[in-house]
């Protein structure tokens, strides 16, 4: 069952890279009002594969055409969904490991414990309440500070001056000011998240399927 990770470990997140789109020119327009800063140096151009947003070092491709012909304001949608996603799943592939490798309060000295894939449902209630808030919280907080509210406008959409993933939640101050750093580093977290799905979705399949812990299937 060691293949599902070998299948995570040699997907290359090239692949889910939107293709090219583009939208009335009245649209690109106004929202080429918003400034550089608020939108991290992105220019809208719609001569290039999704208006210019980073996220593709090789080359752009949409086999299913999911971002094909799409409005700004839907791939600005798509992207913010991909970012999120791609955030979860890194935190989940190193909760995988973390979460039935170590020693817990709850589970003991004994490191082959329950599998992630039981762990949520063993929780107890006063651990999964608090759990729950927190995420309502963080997505209402998201919902917030990027989406147009239903009654101000249309369903699903983010507001003009809000670039795609910034939440501005960056307590390192990790976060490039320069342009071309900025997008570097985003190419790199797409990249990252891009992977991170495949191996957590190859860790979730595996564990169903052998009943054992990744790193007890792999005899550490």
């Amino acid at each position: 069952m060691k293949l599902p990770i070998l299948a995570s470990i040699i997907g290359t997140g090239a692949v889910f890279a939107p293709s090219t789109s583009h939208s009335s020119s009245s649209t690109a327009v106004a929202l080429r009002s918003s400034t550089a800063d608020n939108m991290n140096g992105w220019i809208i151009d719609e001569s290039k594969p999704c208006y210019g947003l980073p996220g593709a070092p090789y080359s752009f491709m949409d086999p299913l055409g999911i971002a094909r012909n799409r409005s700004v304001s839907t791939v600005k949608r798509l992207r913010e969904a991909e970012v999120m996603h791609g955030r979860v799943a890194m935190m989940a592939s190193v909760g995988y490991i973390i979460g039935e490798s170590i020693p817990t309060i709850g589970y003991g000295m004994d490191i082959h414990h329950t599998i992630a894939n039981n762990q949520l449902a063993e929780l107890p209630l006063t651990l999964l309440l608090p759990f729950f808030l927190a995420v309502n919280f963080a997505e209402a907080y998201r919902a917030n500070k990027g989406w147009v509210d239903p009654k101000e406008g249309s369903l699903f959409t983010l507001r003009d001056g809000y670039y795609p993933g910034d939440l501005g939640f960056d307590p390192f101050g990790l976060k490039p000011t320069n342009a071309k750093a900025f997008s570097d580093m985003q190419e790199g977290e797409l990249n990252n998240g891009r992977l991170a799905m495949l191996a957590a979705l190859g860790m979730c399949v595996q564990e169903q399927v052998s009943g054992e812990g990744i790193l007890q299937h792999l005899g550490l």
